[in-house]
């Protein structure tokens, strides 16, 4: 994941915010205490929507405490108690990046080979660790890693082919240990959220991966994408299927029986993910085609 999927602040109450912040600082905190202070560097907001919505559809609730930041003293930061879901998505964020960095040694450019090289020997530890702890994870990522490089080398992948190894290994990772028709609804929120991500990042990408010779699944179709009107049908479809996709996801996350941060939640899938589609979007579009729902100065 890939830091599309965070909440709207100019949307939010702002007892809302807080609980959002203090869950993504709660994820901070059991990265640092699981996995050393470089572990830390590593959180996004995406795994804290993990962590909200798991804390959102548990049974044992979420107390909050007040305690400064480690890293700003001055600074006092709700801290979430839910200590079992944080740490799950805390083991998610290590073994994600983890195959992201042995991804990188392999195909990525100079740059990035060497930075994947350098943090390598720190983050294959820190794996080790995290796939003992959660080998239900381990399995998930693993084999979703490897079904994506299987898909990859084919000669013709459409999106939603491409899309669908990390768009189950999400639904997987939100349904983990649920059960029933609340299994189901997590389930199918995490997937279309995958496949959102996933297709907005294949089109925030296009352009580098055209010139850089990478895997995405837009570029057979959209090769001649410097001229203006490939560029604004491109920035046409990609809307479109981001549409169909949001809306799949928002009726999963109202068939999810919510405990608790149930506008948070709204407020992630709603806003957040049409804030970040906009921005992708608009670098296609030119001033007078841009359509975009938010407009932040």
């Amino acid at each position: 994941m890939l830091g599309y999927v965070k909440a709207f602040k100019p949307e939010m109450k702002i007892k809302d915010y807080e609980l959002y912040r203090g869950i993504y600082c709660s994820l901070c905190r059991a990265l640092g205490r699981l996995y050393s202070p470089i572990a830390q560097l590593f959180l996004s907001y995406d795994f804290a929507f993990a962590a909200v919505l798991r804390l959102a559809a548990g049974e044992s609730g979420c107390a909050f405490e007040k305690k400064r930041c480690p890293y700003n003293p001055a600074k006092r930061c709700m801290i979430c108690t839910g200590k079992q879901e944080l740490d799950l998505c805390a083991h998610a964020v290590i073994i994600t990046v983890y195959y992201k960095v042995i991804d990188n040694l392999h195909d990525a450019g100079f740059k990035s080979r060497l930075a994947a090289a350098l943090i390598y020997p720190a983050v294959r530890l820190m794996h080790s660790k995290a796939a003992r702890l959660a080998p239900e994870i381990e399995k998930i990522i693993s084999t979703a890693t490897q079904k994506q490089t299987e898909t990859e080398k084919k000669a013709h992948v459409g999106i939603d082919e491409a899309a669908d190894s990390s768009a189950r290994a999400l639904g997987e990772i939100f349904s983990l240990g649920f059960e029933g028709e609340r299994k189901n609804s997590l389930y199918s929120l995490g997937y279309m959220t995958g496949r959102y991500v996933y297709i907005l990042d294949a089109a925030d990408d296009l352009e580098a991966d055209i010139k850089s010779g990478a895997f995405n699944p837009f570029k057979e179709e959209y090769s001649d994408i410097a001229d203006t009107e490939p560029r604004a049908e491109f920035a046409r479809r990609v809307r479109e299927m981001l549409n169909l996709t949001q809306s799949s996801a928002l009726d999963a996350l109202d068939s999810v029986e919510k405990k608790r941060f149930g506008d948070i939640l709204e407020n992630i899938v709603f806003d957040g993910l049409t804030f970040s589609a906009e921005k992708v979007i608009g670098k296609y579009l030119g001033k007078e085609d841009k359509k975009s729902v938010y407009t932040v100065d």
